[in-house]
């Protein structure tokens, strides 16, 4: 049997309403009552210096990435896949994609991970980010630390 090909898309504010409903139920599974609304995932699509990308797989949503770019510098606001799809390294393509579409005067990525999600800090640690700072009590239900995390690109050297 052929495995169903994995694609990374952007979103946009034409994408279908079912993939915004998607993803938001993709982000509420891994980050319960912080996870983000159909709305939020459509404004962030609206915004000029923002890059949300999903996955699909057979034509359903599977996984998404979403920041934006501020003067030489990039955030990852968020990044999930859904649990089935997990260990295929669909994140490290959604984050070597991320990287691509940023503007080539981009020198460095900053996220924010909660100290005790072990498999986000070793996929982050993977693909070259390094712990920079804690954020004290940074998320809520529960309290936890946020890591700050960071990655210079290669083409800076700073």
């Amino acid at each position: 049997m052929q495995r169903a090909e994995i694609k990374i898309l952007k979103l946009t504010p034409k994408t279908p309403e079912s993939v915004f409903t998607q993803l938001s139920e993709i982000s509420r599974e891994y980050l319960g009552k912080e996870g983000w609304s159909e709305n939020s995932f459509r404004a962030e699509t609206e915004k000029e210096n923002g890059i949300v990308l999903y996955c699909t797989c057979s034509d359903a949503a599977i996984g998404y990435i979403s920041g934006y770019t501020a003067v030489g510098e990039s955030d990852i606001t968020g990044i999930a896949v859904s649990e089935n799809f997990r260990k295929r390294g669909i994140a490290d393509r959604l984050i070597g994609e991320f990287e691509s579409l940023l503007p080539p005067d981009t020198e460095s990525i900053f996220l924010e991970v909660r100290k005790s999600n072990a498999p986000a800090v070793n996929l982050y640690g993977k693909n070259k980010f390094l712990e920079i700072a804690v954020r004290k009590n940074f998320y809520s239900e529960p309290d936890e630390d946020a890591v700050v995390m960071k990655k210079l690109l290669s083409n800076n050297i700073n």
